[in-house]
């Protein structure tokens, strides 16, 4: 993880200027106990992914897409979990080998000569494939290409020559990878309005 040194307003990415606070349009500034995190998510998969920030269990927030390689300056609240999905299938990618990333504020002092006089730092998070089995692997390589590929996956799926558990599996990321594409194409939609 490498840290620089986080600027003030000019330097950030800041996801609270949303309409979608938690705090309303009233206010100007965030409640006084909520702890500003300064980081720089970087997406090191081959995929492009959408990022989402939450707050409470039920609320989930698209935030941005980033596509492969790309980063981006974020100003969050240690408050908020940040969690990473694939733009297409929905698939969760990892930061540190887990599913949700919180931000913990990283402070260093400004002067070695004066310890006491500290400074905040924007932390890189590097977000990441998932660690996967080799069957789990191939289940979603093979269905991601069959949504692609073909006009009936479920029916192509269903005349494989192969287990009935596994055509289960693959009947359910198919299920998922859908639901997924609907949910987060009307994200998109609402997000593209309030951005214009």
């Amino acid at each position: 993880m490498s840290l620089q040194i986080a600027r003030n307003n000019n330097d950030r990415h800041n996801h609270n200027n949303n309409n979608n606070n938690n705090w309303g349009q009233a206010h100007q500034q965030p409640p006084a106990d909520l702890v500003e995190v300064y980081v720089l998510f970087v997406n090191q998969t081959n995929r492009t992914i959408d990022l989402y920030w939450k707050c409470d269990r039920d609320t989930e927030n698209m935030y941005l897409t980033l596509k492969p390689n790309e980063e981006v300056r974020v100003n969050t609240f240690s408050t908020h979990s940040w969690f990473f999905r694939d733009y297409y299938s929905g698939e969760r990618m990892h930061v540190r080998s887990k599913r949700l990333f919180n931000p913990v504020r990283i402070r260093v002092p400004k002067n070695p000569q004066q310890p006491d006089q500290l400074c905040d730092v924007r932390s890189q998070v590097l977000i990441q494939f998932p660690v996967r089995t080799l069957k789990e692997n191939c289940l979603w390589l093979i269905v991601r290409w069959l949504v692609r590929t073909s006009d009936a996956p479920r029916e192509t799926i269903q005349n494989y020559p192969i287990p009935a558990t596994l055509k289960e599996q693959m009947l359910s990321i198919i299920m998922a990878i859908e639901a997924y594409s609907r949910q987060a194409g009307s994200r998109r939609t609402h997000i593209m309005g309030i951005r214009r």
